[in-house]
């Protein structure tokens, strides 16, 4: 066995050296179209600085760099990187390569006693290797029978859950901190994003345009689900914070989340959310009372939003109500999307239990005009089913019951601030996991990596048994 001065040395010596070959391999491919020379040249320095910086820093910068993918849209963040190599490789995937690469570094050239932990949680284990299993089944199925890439969307499904490695050594209150300062932030820019897309009446070409109730969304479905965290991070903070002027800027940045979330206009999690606030009022009795004591002090800003946003935004308030009232029987996209799940369903059908594997196009016709969903009739759980049968989705299911199992062992002997990050973990990953029902989430890659950092982030919550087991065996040694 190598020991530890050696050890050092070569991977010290190595991975610099595997770094620049790899930056040197992607500066030529980004050299070759003149119109990424420049981001090359900006982008090669500040990636060599950031790798080293990694290895021997804090990792978690990697998961909040994550998140800010989609806290942050408009901005190119979420989209593949112009390599031109046949491979589309996305920022969430670098992500994840670094948050493994940098665990590996830091385990091989630190000694013992200073390694990287583990998380220490049943979820990486054997219901992760299980349902790494059944889906690599899947990949190979429909790479055989259609040609699909053995690397691609369905084998993010298994790798994402290597951000778990950038996890490791986060302190609950350091990772609530940043979340906070994070999920604010990104409030803030999504208020100003609406507000000038509403002024200048322009839209993301990603937004589709019109809706099928009526009118023009503002910001995205995915926004929605990040306006909803920060809503419920600020209604947590009023149970945390009693300061007067803490409590005015979390009512105010609920409010301003708020505003955010009616303006994505997206249906699922408004009704998501008018669960988890009532469960949270419940959870943190606090938060009730400090909101009764401040409200009557907003009364007046209340009452001038009211009156004012009619007259900036005059379709504000009857977009929302046609989008909340529609009935799914003449709703144009619950018609569209009943259509793609029958599409995808008849390959259920020919293959319920293993599958017809991944990457076999599904198409329906719908008023004269054909659609093809690409086997994703936005619905995760259905493509699942599809690309690797009953086997694949149930053991996503399983994998999903682990980590509420996982969650209530943290739970029940958590403090109050742990159980403040767990609350707002598990309902932010509600709010994907029935989102993944109705739209196009877990197959989107920043958003698939959102969802596996919601999935590891209360595992960094120790349950006090087995920290006891792990006193025990230190005061032995």
């Amino acid at each position: 066995m190598l020991n530890y001065a050696l050890r050092r040395y070569l991977v010290l010596g190595t991975l610099p050296l595997l770094a620049l070959a790899v930056a040197n391999a992607g500066l030529g491919m980004m050299l070759a179209d003149a119109r990424t020379k420049g981001v090359a040249l900006a982008v090669l320095p500040v990636a060599l600085v950031a790798i080293g910086s990694l290895i021997a820093s804090n990792r978690a910068i990697l998961v909040f760099g994550a998140l800010a993918i989609g806290l942050f849209k408009p901005l190119p963040l979420s989209g593949p990187l112009p390599l031109h190599t046949g491979f589309t490789l996305y920022t969430s995937d670098v992500l994840v390569l670094l948050a493994v690469a940098s665990w590996v570094a830091a385990w091989l050239v630190n000694r013992e006693e200073v390694r990287p932990s583990s998380l220490q949680t049943r979820l990486l284990g054997w219901p992760l290797l299980l349902f790494g299993i059944m889906l690599f089944a899947g990949i190979v199925r429909g790479h055989e029978r259609y040609g699909e890439k053995l690397v691609g969307v369905p084998l993010r499904f298994l790798l994402y859950a290597g951000i778990a490695a950038a996890l490791t050594n986060l302190k609950p209150r350091d990772a609530y901190k940043w979340l906070v300062v994070l999920f604010y932030a990104g409030t803030v820019w999504q208020v100003l994003v609406a507000v000038y897309r509403d002024a200048t009446g322009t839209s993301s070409a990603e937004l589709q345009g019109t809706l099928s109730t009526g009118g023009e969304r503002v910001l995205g479905g995915g926004v929605a689900m990040f306006m909803a965290g920060a809503l419920l991070l600020a209604l947590l903070n009023l149970e945390r914070d009693r300061r007067a002027g803490r409590t005015a800027l979390h009512l105010l940045m609920a409010a301003l989340a708020t505003f955010a979330l009616v303006s994505t206009f997206q249906r699922t999690t408004f009704a998501l959310v008018s669960v988890l606030v009532p469960l949270s009022l419940l959870a943190f009795r606090r938060i009730g009372v400090r909101m009764a004591t401040f409200l009557p002090l907003f009364a007046p800003f209340l009452v001038l939003a009211i009156l004012f946003i009619p007259k900036a935004s005059p379709t504000l308030f009857p977009t929302l109500s046609d989008r909340i009232t529609a009935s799914p029987s003449t709703d144009a996209t619950a018609n569209w999307r009943l259509n793609a799940y029958a599409a995808v369903w008849s390959q259920v059908r020919e293959s319920p239990v293993t599958g017809v594997g991944f990457g076999r196009p599904a198409s329906f016709v719908s008023k004269g005009v054909q659609y093809n969903v690409e086997q994703d009739p936005h619905n995760q759980f259905l493509y699942l089913w599809a690309g690797g049968g009953s086997l694949l989705v149930g053991s996503f299911i399983l994998l999903l019951a682990v980590y509420l199992l996982e969650v209530w062992r943290r739970l029940r002997s958590a403090t109050k601030e742990e159980r403040r990050l767990i609350f707002f973990a598990v309902s932010l990953w509600f709010v994907f996991v029935v989102n993944s029902l109705t739209g196009i989430i877990l197959t989107v890659p920043n958003l698939l990596l959102s969802f596996w950092i919601l999935m590891v982030l209360p595992m960094v919550v120790r349950p006090r048994d087995l920290l006891d087991v792990t006193a025990s065996s230190h005061s032995r040694v």
